[in-house]
């Protein structure tokens, strides 16, 4: 019987129905069972390499090559990336899309399309008559946008709550400003400001306007020297690729630097000042009170941009690097070691990590496509006249992209950006923040916890002490393979031990990174960006020099004007391409599997009957559901508290209610959602 193909409807922007249909190449058709994917790979594997393994440039000299056609400068892209892997053919079964994905993914995909269909019919329909910016822009990405009603086949996306939620509370408002930086797609930016790395004086007085910031600068000298000081500073990601004029030609990319206060009185956090061109120290500081600014239409401005640097930070960098390409590079030299004999496919290790590296590397393949295939990744320059989803949309083009890509992996450390290290390098933990609802901090500890008594259990279980884990071949070629990958090119990015301490660290923080973080990343995007003014994908003019030169008109101009094609179009992708990343799953999918009984949790990591490494399992089944101090106790008290804390508008902003790393399927599960607890894997 053929099988049933997608059928994207026209509605469906040209670089969304690229990046669906890519999905679909791989996977032979997002229609097909899983049995007859599986025959069809079977088929495909005959011509592939018998081993996966790293690619260790897996873009081509087409992709890295860039002109002024595109550029305001030309040349070839020479920064260091990280490894790719060189067959999606050569992935085993059970490392690839699990059937619950077949099964769900259509119904996705059935709304994207019915979505953009609405879209498109009913948005160039609509009037504005707002008096105000925001409250115009709050009209022009919420009419005709999110009314779809659900059908038998395709239940509608948007519940009301959920579409109240994500226009009531948006960055027009400095507290829901401050909230996204904690409770947002992005938590992974803010810092303290200390006085060794952020002069704030001097900060202010290299500034064009800085001559009329005294308030200013007493201000941030005196949070600073209390510790109540935080920033967003988006130079270290963005700044080369701004400074390298990497950024399309037409389109706009600024790298602004923000500044947050601790109001420890009404434990709020409050933005008081952005340098929207944070790669120029002689640039403007906008801020809310500005005399220049008596409509507040600048500050808006300011935000915009700060949220758009956020989005594309998040992009190539919390998401996608963070995550799916730490998990893949562990994952490659695992099934590397597998298929040469060199790791037994029961070592405990493996056991233990597999549920968390599996399943990766088809969503990767639509990143960057294997060496050889006929189609190009998202990341990469298309074959055909058309561009793929970065060229068409993103403002870095794939070539900007490359160089943000570049400068994380140029300074990544595998132990450095652990959590809890994370915490307290950026001065998470203690002091006036620990005062504030940080939700994917303190959600996030309670996994952590969790995860690392599950896996000093199982290291436990399984080593008598130092020695025996050096002397484990298995274990130590698979992480020097790793390592070799991490470090290709002499940078020292990871470096393994083998003491059982530290095997309980890497493995702890490679857990935690492909479970709770990238949900944390991931599931929180559609709640976030598909209301565009909280993260836009593409700024449409360049930023302001000053307060005064911005109008209303101004403000209006910077965003995607759903009455134009062109507008319509970026947003349609923008809306897409977060309903197409969240996450579709059911209990055999989850970490936490279900509060029934261990046994699924068993299935999922399956140890000897009787083993310590099974008892392992049963104690952190336990450990996420038994007892109020159980993950899904102490979470669901967190939720609880941040939701009476809150008392403005209902309902409760999504960046303070957070329930993306509930231990259960609940509050949110399909149809309205589509949302996932922390996912054993990286699907999408």
């Amino acid at each position: 019987m053929a099988s049933k193909q997608p059928a994207f409807s026209s509605a469906i922007p040209a670089t969304m129905q690229r990046y669906m249909a890519g999905l679909s190449h791989r996977t032979s058709s997002l229609y097909q069972t899983a049995t007859q994917v599986s025959v069809l790979r079977k088929a495909a594997a005959a011509d592939a390499p018998s081993v996966v393994d790293y690619v260790y440039s897996g873009l081509t000299s087409q992709d890295l090559a860039y002109d002024t056609d595109q550029y305001p400068v030309s040349g070839t892209f020479q920064g260091v990336m990280p490894p790719w892997f060189n067959s999606l053919s050569s992935v085993p079964a059970n490392w690839l899309w699990s059937p619950v994905w077949y099964e769900y993914n259509p119904q996705r995909t059935a709304q994207v399309t019915a979505e953009n269909e609405y879209i498109q019919a009913n948005v160039p329909q609509q009037t504005y008559n707002g008096s105000t910016a925001s409250t115009l822009i709050q009209q022009w990405y919420t009419q005709g946008m999110w009314d779809l009603a659900p059908t038998p086949s395709s239940p509608a996306p948007f519940s009301a709550d959920q579409v109240a939620a994500l226009s009531t509370h948006w960055i027009a408002d400095d507290l829901e400003f401050a909230r996204q930086r904690l409770g947002g797609a992005n938590p992974n930016v803010i810092q303290q400001a200390d006085a060794q790395r952020y002069q704030v004086s001097s900060w202010v007085q290299a500034a064009s306007n800085g001559g009329q910031l005294a308030t200013l600068a007493s201000t941030l000298a005196a949070a600073q020297a209390s510790g109540a000081l935080y920033v967003c500073d988006y130079t270290p990601v963005l700044g080369n690729a701004v400074k390298n004029q990497l950024v399309v030609k037409g389109r706009y990319l600024a790298a602004p630097i923000c500044f947050f206060q601790v109001d420890t009185t009404g434990k709020q956090l409050r933005p008081l000042a952005i340098q929207i061109q944070g790669t120029d120290p002689q640039s403007y500081i906008f801020t809310p009170n500005d005399p220049s600014d008596p409509d507040g239409n600048a500050w808006l401005l300011a935000k915009l941009w700060a949220a758009s640097a956020d989005q594309q930070w998040w992009f190539s960098g919390s998401h996608l690097f963070n995550t799916h390409t730490i998990d893949m590079l562990f994952g490659v030299a695992a099934l590397n070691q597998v298929q040469q004999g060199q790791l037994a496919a029961n070592h405990p290790m493996l056991l233990l990590a597999q549920p968390f590296l599996a399943q990766v590397f088809d969503i990767n393949a639509v990143v960057i496509s294997a060496p050889g295939s006929d189609e190009s990744g998202i990341y990469q320059k298309a074959s055909g006249a058309k561009p793929n989803f970065c060229d068409a949309v993103l403002p870095t083009g794939r070539v900007g992209l490359y160089q943000v890509v570049s400068d994380l992996f140029k300074n990544y450390s595998f132990d450095a950006n652990a959590f809890t290290a994370q915490l307290s390098s950026r001065g998470l933990q203690q002091g006036a923040i620990a005062q504030l609802q940080y939700p994917y901090r303190d959600d996030g500890l309670v996994w952590w916890n969790a995860i690392e008594a599950f896996v000093g259990n199982v290291v436990k279980a399984s080593y008598a002490n130092d020695a025996a884990v050096a002397s484990d071949t298995g274990l130590n070629a698979w992480m020097e393979t790793t390592q070799a990958a991490f470090n290709h090119d002499g940078t020292a990015r990871f470096s393994w031990t083998p003491t059982m301490a530290y095997l309980q660290g890497a493995f702890t923080n490679l857990l935690f990174t492909c479970s709770t973080q990238h949900t944390a990343v991931n599931d929180t995007m559609l709640n976030g960006w598909a209301f565009t003014p909280n993260g836009p994908f593409a700024m449409q003019s360049a930023p302001p020099v000053d307060a005064k030169s911005v109008s209303q008109a101004a403000v209006l101009n910077a965003l995607p004007n759903p009455q134009t094609t062109a507008g319509l179009d970026l947003i349609k992708n923008q809306i897409s391409f977060v309903m197409n990343g969240t996450a579709i799953v059911t209990p055999p999918d989850t970490l936490a599997q279900d509060s029934g009984s261990a046994s699924g949790m068993l299935k999922v990591f399956p140890y000897a009957a009787g083993s310590a490494q099974q008892q392992a399992v049963s104690d952190f089944w336990n450990a996420i559901w038994t007892g109020p101090s159980s993950v899904n106790g102490l979470i669901t008290q967190n939720q609880s508290r941040r939701v009476a804390s809150w008392s403005g508008a209902q309902p409760v902003p999504n960046s303070l209610s957070y329930y993306y790393l509930s231990a259960g399927l609940s509050p949110w599960s399909a149809p309205a959602y589509l949302n996932a607890p922390v996912m054993n894997q990286i699907q999408i």
